[in-house]
């Protein structure tokens, strides 16, 4: 009977059960050495211990994510038919991702490869339109697969639809659709009496293909594709296209660049990439490692409060997080809050340093704290300033869309920078350090509300 290893890799990855030569069974795992391990305890079921006896030797192929092992695991089980893998499902069936037919192909998962599930275009169990059209031939084969895990598949297909939009709508309808509007769908694929373009025709095949390149293994290609066409539109002086290109770039990078399957529709990136892009706005070569949040709560000017929030190398540190009540200002007047409590902060040597500051505010918050890095001990804090947008400038999107329209001040420059410009990674960082520094100031704000309610009431 095969024993465990006594080295197993701690990546994500595949691996491979082999009688001599021949796959005997093929699996994925977030972590190798974790799931690896199971199929060597006690008691881990007949199939497992019969897997374990005809098996020689176990091999391992290492990922940089856990899409990257998904992917392998499905083009090695199509490769090999591995007889435990059979044995294994039971009375379960592969999971296949099925694409449909017509100008504005939809995907679809499916057990069955049967073909009239896609010339009738199935979809999410209702049938769309017919379209006389045929799939254009750099859409074949029809079906990807087969996957194993159909959660991680549809995490994956979600995720992928947030570089590369395409549409899930189950039926033509008025107006742009909630995924249009936070951009996880083109909008014009699925709008009632829209005459879509040869152009929004082309980019929406583009976006398709994309996704059949990415899991069907074709990523690398498809990245040097992409880099490519961003030179290509740079040197054409198509700057719009060229950043949209370079965002899906970062996307599609830091998708595999991050281990595991997140819940959560942005994927992680190595916080140097987001430190790199902020020394390059700031023009500096010093590290940028410590970033610390502030904001400013209040109702009419009463118990004011402010927070301090910390991210060190792109994590919040909890234990460093401080909170502030507002002694010297009467009303509500943010900009003279934000100056006392930088004063206030800046007094506290023992604490240390930041290397970049981002308040919650707009120019006059920033022009009001400024003069407080004068001194010398200061002088290498840079600072930035995170505000909404004029309320003209929201569109009818849902609740948090707007913060695609958010602006970012600089010191010393007449003009905020939409935030939209930058790379989808350090926008989503400036966010989230925004959003934790208002979360931390309304909880500290609500309970000393609470406090002095209860103090009226006695």
């Amino acid at each position: 009977m095969l024993k465990k290893p006594r080295l197993i890799p701690t990546n994500s990855g595949v691996y491979i059960f082999r009688k001599d030569k021949t796959p005997l069974y093929v699996g994925k795992a977030a972590s190798l050495k974790k799931r690896v391990s199971s199929y060597f305890k006690r008691n881990a079921g007949w199939k497992i211990d019969q897997l374990r006896r005809e098996s020689t030797k176990i091999e391992f192929i290492k990922t940089p994510s856990e899409i990257e092992a998904l992917i392998k695991e499905a083009e090695l089980i199509k490769k090999h038919v591995p007889k435990f893998n059979i044995l294994m499902r039971d009375d379960k069936s592969f999971t296949y991702i099925g694409i449909t037919r017509g100008e504005f192909p939809r995907f679809y998962l499916t057990h069955q490869l049967t073909r009239g599930q896609v010339t009738g275009g199935r979809w999410r169990g209702k049938r769309l339109n017919k379209s006389s059209s045929p799939i254009p031939y750099h859409l074949a084969p029809t079906f990807i697969g087969p996957f194993v895990e159909s959660s991680t598949l549809k995490q994956t297909l979600y995720m992928l639809r947030g570089i590369f939009p395409y549409c899930t709508c189950k039926e033509p309808h008025y107006g742009k659709c909630v995924n249009a509007q936070i951009g996880r769908c083109p909008g014009y694929c699925c709008e009632k009496g829209r005459i879509a373009t040869k152009e929004e025709i082309g980019q929406y095949q583009k976006n398709v293909r994309a996704v059949v390149s990415i899991l069907s293994g074709k990523r690398h290609a498809l990245l040097k594709g992409l880099k490519k066409e961003m030179r290509d539109t740079s040197r054409r002086q198509e700057f719009e296209r060229a950043a949209k290109l370079r965002d899906q770039i970062y996307g599609l990078e830091s998708l595999h660049e991050h281990r595991g399957i997140a819940t959560h529709q942005r994927a992680e990136i190595p916080y140097h990439k987001i430190e790199r892009v902020l020394q390059s706005l700031l023009k500096t070569r010093d590290p940028i490692r410590r970033v610390e949040g502030y904001d400013i709560a209040n109702i009419s000017g009463t118990d004011s409060t402010a927070s301090m929030i910390v991210f060190y190398d792109g994590r919040p540190d909890k234990s460093q997080y401080r909170k502030f009540k507002i002694k010297t200002v009467a009303g509500p007047n943010d900009v003279a809050s934000h100056r006392e409590v930088l004063r206030r902060r800046l007094i506290h040597s023992e604490w240390e340093y930041p290397d970049l500051i981002l308040i919650d505010g707009g120019k006059p918050q920033l022009n009001a704290v400024l003069p407080l890095l004068n001194a010398k001990a200061f002088r290498k804090i840079k600072m930035l300033a995170l505000s909404k947008p004029p309320r003209r400038h929201f569109t009818r999107a849902p609740s948090g869309a707007g913060q695609n329209e958010d602006l970012l001040h600089f010191a010393g420059r007449a003009q905020p920078m939409p935030i939209k410009s930058l790379p989808p990674p350090v926008m989503y960082f400036l966010q989230r350090v925004r959003d934790e520094s208002h979360r931390f100031v309304r909880h500290y704000h609500h309970l000393l509300r609470r406090k002095s309610t209860l103090n009226i009431k006695s």
